[in-house]
This record gives C-alpha cells, sequence and structure tokens, in this order.
C-alpha cells in the first residue's frame, strides 16, 4: 500500500494497492480522491479493491482527475487549483504502467461548471498513453459510471467519449 500527498496534504496525487495476486495492473481513475491514503482505504478504494479481487487484477493504482483531496465534490469549487501540482504528469504514468485504463468520474453534473470539461484532458492523456479508456457503463451524459454505487458483476466496455 502506498500513495504519493502532496507535502501540504491537500492532494492525493496517487495511490497504490497490491491486490496479492498475479494479474494485470489496473488504474481506475475517480474525480477526484477522498480520505484514502498510504495505510487507510475509503468506501471508493474498498469497491474498486472489491471489483479487483472478482476480476483477478494484480495491483490497482488509482489516480483521478482532481488531485484536491475532499469529501464532496462540491468543495472543488472552493480550490484554487483542484487539478493539483504535477496531477497530469502522474495520470501519464499510471496510464503508462497500467494493463488496463478505467475511466470511473461519474456525470459531470455534481462537478462545478467551470471543472466539467476536465475528462477531455484525460482523454488526451490516455491518447499521448497509448491506452484506451474503459468504463463500466455510462451515466446519462455519456460520462463514464463511478464505481461505487455499481454492482461487482457490471460489465467491462471501451468508452467512447461523447
Amino acid at each position: 500500500m502506498s500513495a504519493i500527498i502532496s507535502p501540504c496534504g491537500l492532494f492525493r496525487l496517487r495511490l497504490d494497492r497490491d491486490l496479492g495476486r498475479p494479474g494485470p495492473a489496473v488504474a481506475v481513475l475517480g474525480v477526484n480522491p477522498s480520505t484514502a491514503d498510504a495505510t487507510t482505504n475509503d468506501a471508493t478504494i474498498r469497491k474498486d479493491i472489491g471489483f479487483g479481487a472478482r476480476r483477478g487484477w494484480g495491483r490497482l493504482i488509482k489516480g483521478n482527475k482532481f488531485a484536491y483531496r475532499a469529501t464532496d465534490v462540491r468543495e472543488l469549487r472552493s480550490c484554487s487549483d483542484p487539478i493539483g501540482p504535477g496531477n497530469d504528469n502522474h495520470l501519464l504514468a499510471m496510464m503508462q504502467e497500467a494493463d488496463i485504463v478505467i475511466a470511473a468520474w461519474g456525470p459531470l453534473s455534481k462537478l462545478p461548471r467551470s471543472l466539467r470539461e476536465r475528462w477531455r484532458d484525460i482523454v488526451r492523456i490516455a491518447a499521448v498513453a497509448g491506452k484506451p479508456l474503459h468504463c463500466f457503463g455510462v451515466a446519462q451524459d455519456g460520462q463514464p459510471r463511478h464505481t461505487l454505487m455499481l454492482a461487482y458483476d457490471t460489465p467491462l466496455t471501451l468508452w467512447s467519449a461523447p
């Protein structure tokens, strides 16, 4: 278990979990980190680990569109730089390391309007990494569904950006 957290503690740039078996490294990209760190899992990380355990993943690599740590996505509005220092470089490295990259940030309607186009940057970073984006289905707006409320048997498909 490891995590890269900014010295100020406000940003989590990466989180890694070894799932204790041989298998693919899977990067799951969410909207923003909550409370999980190098030693503690939060609800989303527990759910992502559950997906991995049931699907034979060897390692979970967790990144987010926004690195600012908040338990409520609306808090991103009050942060001057919610993307975070060096987050795009970390996302690129995660995607390059991963065998499979899963977009899982949920519908854009939960985000402040000024941040709703950030997904386009993630699509560009994935293209640079040469990795297709997968998802567990799409929300009504065509964005990839968040893992937290999904059944573990939800099929994984390629994501076609809207």
